[in-house]
């Protein structure tokens, strides 16, 4: 029975449905609300990181528990001001930072992004420079919901959610004016990670597990 506890999970938490058919945002707060004989006051709230000084627009569903005994209930702060985190101002990196280290694309990655402009995405590509499992999805873009596959954003756009695949098909990782991934320290930024936080040994057989490292983390900024 800590004093407070805060759970953190994906947007998709607030629509799921509990075994019984109730949601199961329901179930968590009534479990917690009276846990021992002495339960949390608890409070949830979907909110996104780039409100709360991290440079990336990323939604996750937050719950905080007081302990009813300590008569305190807690407000979410409001929300902070968006100056300066757009990619113009994260990616200004001094060369003597550590970790300045990137994961190869596919050759097919490659050959996509070239044709892909700042600010746009996989559906600037030329039909015919799409591979065929591309091309079937852009035939049918109804079908497959209109997916937003290689999102190149703009340096004058606070980026995208960062994901622990690091995958252009699943998250905007590629550099705005460069034809490559973000590095390590690029999106340990757009985590809000500090600058003296360092990754140990990005060489190539641990890089990857490095973008996995920062992508499942909670922004440090927001957590803060």
């Amino acid at each position: 029975m800590p004093k407070v506890i805060v759970f953190e999970n994906v947007k998709g938490l607030l629509s799921t449905k509990y075994i019984d058919g109730r949601n199961l945002v329901d179930v968590i707060i009534e479990d917690l609300s009276t846990m021992n004989n002495i339960g949390y006051n608890v409070v949830y709230k979907l909110l996104n990181a780039s409100d709360y000084g991290v440079p990336q627009n990323r939604q996750r569903v937050f719950f905080v528990g007081v302990r009813k005994d300590l008569g305190i209930n807690f407000v979410f702060p409001p929300k902070q001001d968006k100056d300066k985190l757009t990619l113009r101002y994260i990616l200004d990196i001094p060369k003597n930072l550590p970790n300045q280290v990137d994961w190869v694309l596919s050759p097919q990655a490659l050959e996509m992004i070239t044709y892909i402009p700042e600010g746009g995405s996989w559906k600037d590509v030329p039909y015919e420079r799409l591979a065929p499992r591309f091309q079937r999805i852009r035939d049918n873009m109804k079908k497959y919901r209109s997916p937003n596959f290689y999102r190149r954003f703009s340096r004058d756009e606070i980026n995208g959610t960062i994901t622990a695949s690091a995958q252009p098909e699943n998250c905007g990782i590629i550099h705005p004016t460069e034809n490559r991934r973000y590095t390590i320290r690029e999106v340990a930024r757009i985590q809000s990670f500090p600058d003296d936080f360092l990754f140990i040994d990005d060489t190539p057989k641990n890089i990857t597990a490095m973008y996995k490292v920062i992508g499942n983390a909670v922004p440090v900024t927001l957590a803060q």
